[in-house]
């Protein structure tokens, strides 16, 4: 078991459920849909005692996952929370905004959301059964799936910048060792 902190193991069990590259690409749309759409559907709840509308259980979530992130990785968990604390100040300003609208009530940009939400879920469970042949990470590591993909997703896109290839080159051998141990079990499973 890969310790709370450890980015490295992190990065090395992840990408041992995700290297096929149809099934990357369906995580870097879809990954970032869960986690705003997530976050999209809990804005509505305030946090009792704060009179500030802006402080509520989507922001506090926001908040939380990007301090996680700076805490593994600084200089790509400084971006990831701006963009997360950026986001969840604008969809809940759009939220409060909603309330004065004719297009659009607040209950349907919920429900939008939450239909966002379920659609990127089974758009990944086809990537896995599908394209990558193995069940996703959620079913073996819970910490992995709902907080660190995200996560994941920024370092995808820096590796694709050509920033942090030594880290991405670590993970992709380690994660190649992984992926032919479970396959050499499966077939001792099977015989």
């Amino acid at each position: 078991m890969t310790g709370i902190f450890d980015l490295q193991g992190h990065l090395i069990f992840y990408r041992s459920y995700h290297m096929n590259h149809v099934n990357v690409a369906i995580h870097l749309v879809c990954i970032p849909i869960i986690l705003l759409s997530f976050i999209t559907t809990i804005i509505p709840y305030d946090i009792v005692g704060f009179n500030n509308p802006q402080i509520n259980l989507g922001s506090i979530i926001a908040w939380t996952y990007g301090i996680y992130y700076i805490l593994l990785d600084w200089t790509l968990g400084i971006p990831s929370f701006l963009i997360l604390a950026s986001y969840t100040y604008a969809a809940k300003s759009y939220y409060l905004g909603l309330n004065n609208s004719t297009s659009l009530t607040p209950t349907q940009f919920v429900n939008y959301a939450l239909a966002a939400h379920v659609g990127a879920w089974l758009a990944q469970f086809y990537g896995h059964g599908i394209h990558e042949g193995r069940a996703p990470a959620l079913l073996d590591n819970l910490l992995q799936a709902l907080v660190l993909a995200p996560f994941f997703v920024v370092f995808e896109i820096a590796f694709a910048l050509g920033y942090k290839l030594n880290i991405k080159k670590h993970m992709d051998n380690k994660a190649g060792i992984l992926i032919r141990d479970f396959k050499q079990k499966n077939k001792k499973k099977t015989k």
